[in-house]
């Protein structure tokens, strides 16, 4: 098991690269048919390298049918190009299928970067039996369909200027392509859909159902006009067919799957951000510093005062409890929060906290993250001096694009410690909900973060 995850997909693509080529030579030295044991060996290496990528069964599957048809008309025509330049049978076909595995396998770990989600770990699906039997499927339908070609090819005398010459009529029939592109993807849809709840025997016959018509279709597009044999044109159609099925099944999977990623991922983010609001909320030290000061207040018999202060502390709950759900609200209400939290805290340092705002009046209705002001101000008390000597200068500036909150950089002696989560959740709910990033300017004496108004 150490030894598989240690294996680069890379170095498994130069591994069957090379074990391709060798069963070639030893199956043409005893004369067998190597079709069935490259089959075996493709597949294999697809597997590994869909495993290796992290990639779901039903990907991995669709992989293997359109690899094999794939790699089976890339290898035939490799071999005919070599076969110009090269007399040995033997250096012909094992040179061929030595790079037809090599461009298949570079060419899957290419998809797998461009369609897949193996990097997002959070989303991967685990291998149950619906997703096995797709793989079962799919290779057992590739070794039916090889057997069948060969056993073909065995008993019947195909000329191989007609399949060439149908193959290309099929391959450069635009309008029969695009028709075939077209209802597949409203099969595929429609599948997906209405499809999706049905027994998996009435999804398979509707599959094949489907695969047979257009099939057809493909087939009489090819023939009109021509007298083609049917069967010979029905089974290149049916190839074409399966082949474009795979490819659009594969990137409407992809698809699918990066915005079911995309949407986990904005859910957890959004939920991280709402915890670090919700313990805010019940911060102790905030809480504490706050009845201490009331207390104070009361003691020394500044019953107005208290009373103020009393409403100014449930205002700043009310609002934080109002916004919670609330995705996006109006620099103006955030404001009004910061201004009674603001006035808290300089019931707790009177002197030696200073807050200048320049607000352009046309920012007041463009909307702000709930929270997110406050948040920055409760960041620089944290992690600055507040004294008298030397007082801590927050600024809010507003313009009509963006709100920034900046200070002036007095270290503590004893540094608190710094997660930056806060600054981290505020980013990703910009990046994620509405698509914008923040900015973040640290020099030796200013300390400024621009968060963008929407």
């Amino acid at each position: 098991m150490k030894l598989f995850q240690r294996i680069t997909p890379q170095w498994v693509i130069h591994i069957f690269a090379l074990l391709h080529a060798l069963t070639t030579l030893c199956c043409l030295a005893y004369g067998v048919n190597d079709e069935l044991l490259l089959t075996t060996l493709t597949i294999a290496m697809m597997l590994i390298i869909c495993l290796k990528k992290n990639m779901s069964i039903e990907f991995t599957a669709s992989v293997i049918i359109v690899g094999n048809i794939i790699g089976f008309l890339m290898g035939t025509l490799c071999a005919k190009l070599l076969s110009a330049a090269l007399d040995s049978p033997y250096a012909v076909h094992s040179i061929a299928t030595l790079i037809t595995t090599e461009i298949l396998g570079w060419s899957i770990v290419v998809a797998t970067k461009l369609l897949g989600n193996s990097k997002d770990t959070t989303v991967q699906k685990s291998v149950s039996t619906p997703y096995i039997t797709w793989l079962l499927l799919a290779a057992g339908g590739i070794f039916i369909a090889r057997i069948g070609v060969v056993f073909l090819l065995s008993k019947v005398t195909v000329d191989s200027a007609i399949v060439y010459e149908i193959t290309k009529v099929v391959l450069s029939n635009s309008f029969g392509l695009i028709l075939l592109v077209c209802i597949n993807i409203l099969y595929i849809r429609y599948s997906g859909t209405q499809l999706d709840k049905a027994p998996r025997i009435v999804r398979f016959g509707v599959l094949i159902l489907f695969m047979t018509l257009s099939g057809l279709l493909e087939t009489a597009l090819v023939r009109f006009g021509t007298s083609y044999p049917f069967i010979l044109s029905f089974i290149i159609s049916l190839i074409v067919q399966i082949t474009v099925y795979c490819i659009i099944f594969i990137i409407n999977y992809a698809l699918i799957s990066r915005n079911e990623m995309n949407r986990q991922r904005v859910r957890a983010h959004t939920a991280e951000y709402r915890y670090m609001k919700m313990k805010g909320q019940v911060n102790p030290h905030f809480l504490f510093n706050s009845l201490n000061i009331l207390d104070c207040l009361v003691n020394e018999g500044k019953n107005e005062q208290a009373s103020t202060y009393i409403h100014k502390l449930s205002g700043i709950y009310r609002y934080m409890i109002k916004s919670e759900e609330e995705g996006l609200v109006p620099l103006s209400s955030e404001l009004v929060f910061v201004g009674l939290y603001i006035d808290l805290l300089k019931v707790r340092f009177p002197e030696g906290f200073e807050v200048e705002k320049e607000i352009d009046d046309r920012a007041l209705s463009r909307l702000v993250l709930p929270c997110s002001l406050q948040m920055l101000i409760e960041n620089a008390i944290k992690h600055n001096v507040v004294s008298a000597e030397n007082p801590l200068i927050i600024k809010i500036v507003a313009n009509q694009d963006s709100v920034s909150v900046s200070n002036n950089i007095i270290p503590k002696i004893t540094k608190s410690p710094s997660t930056g989560l806060g600054h981290k959740y505020i980013s990703r709910q910009y990046q994620d909900l509405h698509d914008r990033s923040i900015a973040i300017d640290t020099g030796d004496d200013i300390y400024r973060i621009t968060l963008p108004l929407l």
